[in-house]
């Protein structure tokens, strides 16, 4: 029955709760509304009242704007029409220029006109206008003078009184005010502002045509009307408290403004005027509305007669009239009024926060009365809240005494009984988790413990297998460099060297698994030349293609970047995984190898790259799709498993994963696989090229004087392999069994150079080069590091302890003659033979320079030439490809070629194919 009663008492809690939230809330969430609903009506209907006063505001200050300007342009036109009717009806006779120059005088004497100009077509011309120093001035070409044009100053009875100048020429036919009666047929403004020589201001010209009564045109009367005028209007007239003006015209240029006294760029020695775009304005006010303007409607232009809208200016709406100023003769002007929210606002806001004064009154009121009205009844729920923090906290013994409220008296008892009962659960819990926890501490111990002893397992298995390798894959390269082996044993040789290749291969699959499994696999991004790091990895798999007689395809983006932050161990291991089995599994046909460049508009700094490896081969069962990428684990024929260890792809994933990609595969049984993943990697700039193709070359020595070699290793069959790679070269190389023979052999000989191990008796490598590095008497060799234990962490202990470099065994040639090439900075001699086998190999030295390129035949030559010339970079590449692989000689002339055809730059590349065949036919 317990189960129950405390349902009963739950839903009594609740109806407490119910309660008083229906005696607090309510009463202060009315109070709060109508308060606020009260002040939100007021601020709506005054907003209302704000809207329409500006909306009226706005046109009233429109329609005088526009109707102001328009009698300022009206003026001259009816005082020019005096001028031209009267010509007209014949009253004015406008080849009597002392009688015409008489008449114009009255007119702007009296300020009718500012100044006046008749052009005739027989190319005669006279104006009179006020000067700021000459008054005004009286300026004649008559026909007895033309084309030359005098300057008169003129007295206060319109006589002359002295000769100005003289203007050499003249024609007022040329002028753009004649020009435009001339094309339109009829009186029109000039289209843009100019500056007026007289006043040094921006002026508008108003041109009217004069017809005799045949109508034949006689010439074109002008007038002029200074924009200042309207500045001076727009600047006095008041719109609100702080509302501007301004005019533009039709292509947003600015007119005039209330606020600008001169709205353009003016050079008065040049007497040349630019217009400013509104949008350019340094009024912020005029700048920000002609942008809103341009918003809304996209260009002047698009506008109608009259528009309103609104924007907001530095948190403030600015409302905006919009008008049309036009007229007959060509004026198409807007006139735009902006006005303040702020000029109408004061008043609103300051009832706006009386009203919000009032809302917060009332609700500190009501909240008041209402925690007094509350505390009475919350005040056993306290008591149970502060319980049941204490029982949280871990304080189980706690026990309620409340009286007075019956329903709070129940809940009360209730409690005690679930206190007590979760005190003797709690104690039962505790001993449980004791119990487990020492049970997993256990477990803990014995699975570090295992992973322990599988880490060092793996490290001296790793390091054991590694020095009986260094001497099988030392003495098999060794071997193979050897001219003298017959073609036999030396396949032989090759199958020695790929048998501990492949072993190699599975102990560094192993140690990657392991690294993987315990979370340490980590990356190395470095700047590397990616077209030739790609270039590179295709080399090797073409290799590989060519010994099962299958087809093998590059095709890189074109716009592949020059450089990249990558780990290039790492991602040419995915590659050369992928690409590998992609052979392997195809007998027939041809495998892709696709490397694609998806632009990344969200970061510039980084290239998203997708890599493809299509193949023609078996295809993969639907049912194995999802196993391939699991540890261990080989789909198809057994023969073919026997190749592989089962390791690669899931390793090959995992590297993917670590660059935030993921290896996805397509197949169809009997037709063939696509492989493919898509990571972003970050552009470099600090790249250091490399070489992209194969020499075909074999190092026979080096240039320059002759270096001398320590190598430090207990075993002798590592010491061996070093001498006799070494040796052959020109090396003088000496030996030491230990750290401690190796400081003596340093102080008698004084090495070039030491290549030493880590494990040693006596003295061990590292205290080997601490010494070397540390001991005053002693020369300071570069030291490279070579051993068997290739963990990440001896690698960088050997190079904390002083070492140059790091040579992992068993020992790579190729990477024992770079490792040699950079720090003693030598250039190499090579052996360099044909690839026809019936020719006789005689070996021709060369250098490792542009000098020492070997070029093709002249009838290659000339072939890669027309292809060049026809612009067919495909068929080009595709030949010079071939003359690389049909003589290894020609392999760095091939880079040259394949990198300019990579850039698609032809040009350069039938400049240099005419070098080359110049310098065959000077041979010759």
């Amino acid at each position: 029955m317990s189960l129950p009663n405390s349902s009963l008492n739950l839903f009594k809690l609740k109806r407490k709760l119910s309660l008083r939230s229906l005696l607090i809330v309510p009463f202060v969430l009315q109070i709060f509304a109508a308060v606020g609903l009260t002040g939100y009506i007021s601020l709506r209907n005054g907003q209302k009242a704000v809207n329409d006063v500006a909306s009226q505001l706005r046109q009233e200050m429109s329609y005088r704007l526009n109707l102001q300007v328009l009698n300022y342009l009206e003026k001259p036109y009816i005082a020019g029409q005096v001028i031209v009717v009267a010509a007209q009806e014949g009253q004015l006779d406008l080849t009597d220029f002392t009688k015409l120059e008489r008449t114009l005088w009255q007119l702007v004497s009296q300020n009718t006109l500012e100044d006046v100009q008749i052009g005739l077509e027989d190319g005669t011309n006279i104006a009179l206008d006020t000067t700021i120093n000459d008054g005004i001035v009286s300026r004649l070409s008559d026909k007895a003078r033309l084309p030359q044009r005098r300057f008169y100053k003129l007295d206060n009875q319109g006589q002359r009184i002295a000769l100005l100048k003289t203007q050499a020429e003249f024609d007022p036919r040329t002028r753009p005010w004649y020009q435009v009666v001339q094309k339109a047929g009829k009186s029109a403004w000039t289209s843009v502002p100019y500056v007026s020589s007289s006043y040094k201001s921006a002026t508008l010209a108003l041109s009217q045509p004069i017809y005799n009564r045949d109508g034949t045109l006689l010439g074109v009367q002008k007038s002029t009307f200074r924009l200042d005028k309207i500045h001076r209007f727009l600047s006095e007239l008041k719109v609100g408290q702080t509302g501007q003006t301004f005019i533009v015209d039709r292509s947003g240029n600015l007119i005039a403004s209330s606020t600008i006294s001169q709205p353009y760029i003016m050079d008065l020695k040049k007497e040349e005027l630019q217009q400013i775009p509104a949008v350019k304005s340094e009024s912020s006010v005029i700048r920000a509305t002609a942008q809103a303007i341009l918003a809304q409607f996209g260009k002047f232009n698009a506008m109608a007669q009259n528009q309103q809208l609104d924007f907001m200016l530095a948190n403030q709406r600015q409302f905006v009239q919009v008008s049309a100023i036009r007229d007959e003769r060509g004026i198409d002007w807007f006139s735009v009024v902006v006005v303040p929210e702020s000029d109408f606002m004061a008043q609103i806001n300051a009832n706006t926060r009386t009203t919000i004064l009032l809302c917060l009154g009332a609700l500190v009121v009501t909240t008041i009365l209402g925690l007094f009205t509350s505390r009475w009844i919350t005040k056993p729920i306290l008591q149970l809240q502060k319980a049941s923090q204490a029982i949280s906290s871990g304080q189980l013994d706690q026990t309620l005494q409340v009286q007075g409220i019956s329903e709070l008296e129940s809940l009360a008892d209730s409690f005690n009984q679930m206190a007590g009962q979760l005190k003797t659960s709690f104690i039962e819990l505790e001993s449980r988790v004791e119990e487990r926890t020492a049970e997993l501490q256990e477990a803990k111990l014995v699975a570090d413990g295992a992973n322990q002893a599988k880490s060092e397992f793996l490290a001296n298995m790793s390091h054991e297998l590694r020095t009986p390798l260094n001497g099988i894959l030392g003495y098999a390269q060794i071997l193979n460099r050897s001219s003298a082996l017959p073609v036999k044993e030396r396949h032989g040789v090759e199958i020695i060297h790929q048998c501990g290749s492949h072993l190699l291969t599975l102990i560094n699959d192993v140690l990657d698994l392991s690294k993987i499994e315990a979370g340490k696999l980590e990356l190395a991004p470095q700047a590397i030349h990616f077209p030739s790091f790609i270039q590179g990895v295709a080399e090797i798999c073409r290799i590989r293609a060519d010994q099962k007689n299958i087809d093998f395809v590059y095709d890189p983006d074109p716009h592949l970047p020059e450089g990249i932050f990558a780990d290039e161990k790492r991602l040419r291991q995915v590659l050369l995984n992928l690409v590998g089995n992609a052979i392997k599994f195809t007998d027939k046909g041809s495998v892709t190898l696709k490397v694609a460049v998806v632009e990344n508009p969200l970061n510039p700094s980084t290239r998203s790259f997708k890599f493809q490896v299509e193949d023609t081969g078996v295809g993969i069962a639907p049912d194995d799709l999802d196993k391939i990428f699991q540890a261990f684990e080989q789909v198809g024929d057994r023969q073919r498993q026997a190749e592989g260890t089962g390791l690669g792809l899931a390793i090959s994933q995992r590297i993917v994963q670590l660059m935030n990609g993921q290896i996805q595969v397509k197949s169809q049984p009997g037709v063939g696989s696509e492989f493919f993943f898509e990571v972003e990697l970050a552009i470099a700039t600090d790249w250091v090229q490399q070489n992209s193709f194969t020499t075909g070359k074999q190092i026979i020595g080096y240039e320059g004087q002759r270096h001398s070699i320590l190598v430090v290793d207990d075993r002798w069959e590592n010491r061996a392999v070093l001498v006799n790679l070494l040796e052959p070269l020109g090396f003088q190389v000496s030996e030491a069994e230990n750290g401690q023979a190796g400081l003596e052999k340093i102080r008698q000989s004084q090495p070039d150079l030491v290549i030493t191990d880590l494990a040693m008796p006596v003295m061990d490598g590292f205290e080997l080069v601490k010494q070397i590095r540390s001991a005053k008497d002693l020369p300071h060799p570069k030291i490279i590091v070579s051993s068997a234990s290739v963990a990440q962490a001896y690698q960088q202990m050997s190079l904390d302890a002083g070492g140059n470099d790091f040579l992992a065994k068993p020992v790579e040639v190729s990477e024992l003659f770079n490792l040699l090439a950079t720090h003693l900075e030598l250039k190499w001699k090579y052996e360099m033979t044909g690839s026809n086998e019936s020719e006789p190999s005689t070996p021709t030295t060369a250098l490792e320079n542009p000098e020492g390129m070997i070029i093709p035949s002249a009838v290659d030559l000339k072939k890669l030439l027309e292809l060049a010339q026809q612009g067919n970079l495909k068929r080009l590449r595709s030949h010079t490809e071939h003359i690389a692989q049909s003589n290894p000689r020609y392999a760095n002339f091939a880079s040259e070629i394949l990198q300019l055809a990579k850039q698609f730059k032809a040009e350069e590349i039938e400049e240099l194919l005419q070098q080359h065949l110049t310098e065959k036919k000077a041979d010759v």
